[in-house]
């Protein structure tokens, strides 16, 4: 995986990381120095942080380039141990050059009795080599642990964009079966509307077309007011009002304070389409369908009931609308959702939908 581009935001927070780490480390190792044997030799507690500084800020701005050897030569892939003299000998360069920084610009401030700057450097060496070789170690060791670190939060991510995309897809493939779904049903409608009543057949056309334009022009929100699927509802009632006429009564009882609340768009036209198909078009006379609407203890309750015969079989068999429409909720709530379809004492069918209330 490519390391993402980092901001000069970042770059300057990591740093004042770097500097700031290695002032706590100067710090601490000052005051265990100090404590233990730095005042026997006459060495002040501000001379003593100040080489500490000079050695660890010094190896701060040597962080970038560990970082690229360890990007350039990473121990967690083969050849492990053609690497691991690679990183040996950069270690040994790095801490001849910091060594030798350090050496020579304290033997300028007259720090050292050497005779010779290369006289203090020899000296000074063997003694300091594993103490700043154990810096390199840590470097490169911190350096891994912040790159696997973000290795693993890029995968998080990925994993939830993933997720997140293919929740997407499903509930747009979802969404999309529903158009070819009522499109066909409202066909048959226009069809059999032609023999009998031409006007009317192209006013149901009309309505189909601005429906379908509705559909069209949403911008793919998964959710959205419940006072706009309403809107869209209202629609395709006016498709089923000129095919049925007088036989479709449709009452609407929907509190005000619910029109504000978010839901899947489409939610109702197949519930609404399952009653009329089911509780009005199976009888002569026609039927009544009630839409309510409301909130109830912080849910968003809808019922679409209709007074039909009612369901012939304790476990009627859901339509594609039906089934649809829960697969929805289901992908977009999860366990928070709930969608049943029963017979109420007074007869007819009554499918009743609670989602999380959203606004």
């Amino acid at each position: 995986m490519e390391p993402r581009p980092r901001s000069w935001r970042w770059r300057l927070r990591a740093a004042a990381l770097v500097f700031g780490v290695g002032t706590v480390v100067a710090l601490l190792l000052t005051t265990f120095t100090f404590l233990s044997d730095a005042h026997a030799v006459g060495l002040s507690f501000l001379g003593v942080l100040r080489r500490y500084l000079a050695v660890f800020w010094l190896w701060g701005c040597l962080v970038p380039l560990v970082g690229w050897l360890a990007r350039r030569f990473p121990l967690d892939m083969p050849p492990r141990a053609s690497k691991g003299f690679v990183h040996l000998a950069a270690a040994m360069g790095i801490i001849f050059v910091v060594m030798l920084v350090w050496v020579v610009g304290s033997f300028t401030l007259g720090l050292y009795d050497e005779p010779t700057w290369w006289a203090a450097f020899r000296h000074f060496w063997p003694r300091y080599f594993p103490f700043d070789l154990t810096i390199y170690a840590f470097i490169l060791l911190g350096w891994y642990a912040f790159d696997w670190y973000a290795r693993y939060r890029d995968r998080e991510l990925r994993t939830a964009q993933l997720e997140s995309s293919l929740q997407e897809a499903k509930l747009a493939a979802l969404r999309s079966q529903l158009n070819p779904h009522f499109l066909f049903n409202a066909l048959n409608s226009v069809s059999a509307l032609m023999h009998r009543d031409v006007d009317a057949a192209d006013a149901m056309l009309a309505r189909i077309g601005e429906l379908l334009r509705l559909t069209l022009a949403s911008d793919g929100s998964q959710e959205i007011r419940l006072d706009e699927e309403l809107e869209l509802l209202d629609r395709y009632l006016d498709v089923e009002r000129i095919r049925f006429a007088e036989r479709l009564a449709v009452v609407m009882d929907v509190a005000p304070g619910a029109l504000e609340a978010r839901l899947p768009p489409f939610s109702l036209q197949p519930l609404v389409e399952n009653a009329i198909h089911h509780g009005v078009a199976s009888r002569d006379r026609g039927g009544q369908v009630t839409i309510s609407a409301r909130r109830v203890d912080g849910r968003l309750q809808l019922r679409v009931a209709d007074d039909g015969p009612g369901p012939s079989t304790p476990h009627p068999r859901e339509g594609v609308g039906l089934r649809n429409t829960r697969a929805r909720l289901r992908q977009l709530y999860g366990d928070s959702q709930q969608l049943q379809l029963r017979q109420p004492p007074s007869g007819g069918c009554e499918v009743m939908v609670e989602l999380p209330w959203r606004t």
